[in-house]
């Protein structure tokens, strides 16, 4: 192997000692500044657009698939008002995507496509050589055609660790996504599987077997009853007002602070909900999770006393989608790997005696005379259909003393007229 090639080799390696994590803000931005970043996002836009257009055209006419390096002789720093590498990132992804579709279509999956659609607003990317730290302001270079976009350093990033970033458009605001490097986190040496059942009411309830674990989601939940709520009063309000009034717009733009303000809300319960599992798991050096995917729920809607509109809006407030991916981020982060099983009949399958009785409660029970938590008798048959490939019998029950709860709170309950204690 040549010297220089070794020499590149071990610079990587040296590179990626840590882990790569996104640190989200919001920009505040001036006019001119807002006007710099709008600016940025068309050519961004214009510049994917080429690579559609030179992408189809090259295979229309002659059948033949464009490369990243191609793309990069026909664009450069002299035919887009945007910093060198930042024309390389979107035509790096564009690339990436190509592949991506390339590989699941040989797959079999049909039903996904090339890139086709054109943007009229695209985000902009910055490698590591186009920021740079002037005191206490990192400055992101566009170019020779456009001026530098300069923010303030944010103090919980250090400009050492930056690796790239990125302007993104999110709920009527921009943002800065900066992908940093921290400390490796320490890898799960242990052995165990375990099991996880998501619900509404108990938002993740996991079991190696012999301990469990219950997180609660009553939070979680009330917070999204509270928005729908809510949002049928502004609903409501904006209804009765003139199209075009004051009025009118000043409604729209309160019931759309107030949404924001929500989803950030959520966000932060499903992330301490996501911290929680990750602890457990780190606690009882778990190696794998199996985590059951509700989708057999969404279908299920024969229920007496529901009607279907309500279930209809309980399962679409549930976002255990958002949930597993946070799972599966933090887990990946310990070295524990997270696989999706079907959970059909796990929670109303009795571990003693095998046999299927419908539960109608938080408790189950069963003819043969077992007892004890649906959910965590759930949590127990995922991971048992998941190790054995089936539901086997003579199996324990979950013990009530071997199960620990934990709630997510919003916020902490602040003691006043001379409590001693909170609850945290």
């Amino acid at each position: 192997m040549e010297p220089h090639k070794k020499n590149m080799k071990e610079q990587k390696k040296k590179e990626s000692k840590g882990d790569i994590v996104i640190q989200k803000f919001p920009l505040r931005l001036t006019g001119e500044e807002r006007r710099l970043v709008d600016t940025l996002r068309k050519e961004a836009a214009n510049l994917w657009n080429d690579c559609l257009d030179l992408h189809w055209w090259l295979y229309d006419v002659y059948k033949v698939w464009t490369s990243a390096s191609e793309k990069k002789q026909w664009y450069n720093a002299t035919t887009h008002k945007l910093h060198s590498q930042t024309i390389q990132s979107i035509i790096e992804l564009h690339e990436e995507t190509c592949k991506r579709t390339r590989e699941l279509r040989a797959k079999g999956e049909k039903q996904w496509r090339y890139p086709w659609k054109y943007k009229k607003f695209f985000s902009v990317k910055y490698k590591k050589t186009a920021i740079k730290l002037t005191g206490k302001k990192l400055r992101f270079s566009n170019g020779k055609q456009q001026s530098p976009l300069v923010i303030p350093q944010p103090k919980h990033i250090d400009f050492h660790t930056i690796k790239s970033a990125e302007i993104v458009w999110h709920k009527d605001q921009y943002w800065m996504h900066i992908a940093v490097e921290v400390p490796k986190q320490k890898q799960v040496q242990g052995k165990k599987d375990a099991g996880c059942d998501l619900g509404i009411i108990h938002a993740a309830v996991l079991s190696d077997g012999k301990s469990h674990f219950i997180v609660t989601g009553r939070e979680l939940r009330s917070l999204q009853r509270y928005r729908n709520k809510k949002l049928k009063e502004f609903q409501k309000r904006i209804s009765r007002k003139k199209l075009g009034s004051n009025k009118r717009q000043k409604l729209i733009l309160r019931k759309r602070r107030f949404l924001e303000k929500m989803e950030r809300r959520i966000e932060y319960l499903l992330h301490s909900i996501s911290k929680m599992v990750t602890d457990w798991c780190v606690e009882n050096q778990i190696l794998t999770l199996y985590i059951g995917t509700p989708d057999g729920v969404q279908r299920n809607t024969k229920k007496k006393k529901k009607t279907r509109k309500e279930i209809r809006q309980q399962l679409s407030n549930w976002s255990f989608g958002q949930l597993i991916e946070k799972i599966k981020y933090k887990l990946k982060l310990r070295g524990v790997k997270v696989q999706l099983v079907e959970e059909s009949y796990t929670s109303g399958t009795c571990p003693a005696c095998g046999e299927f009785r419908k539960q109608r409660n938080r408790n189950f029970y069963c003819q043969c005379g077992a007892a004890g938590h649906r959910d965590v008798v759930g949590a127990v048959n995922i991971l048992d259909k998941s190790v054995n490939k089936q539901l086997t019998e003579n199996r324990e029950l979950p013990k009530i003393e071997d199960t620990k709860y934990r709630r997510v709170l919003l916020t902490p309950i602040v003691p006043h007229n001379g409590c001693k204690g909170a609850v945290a």
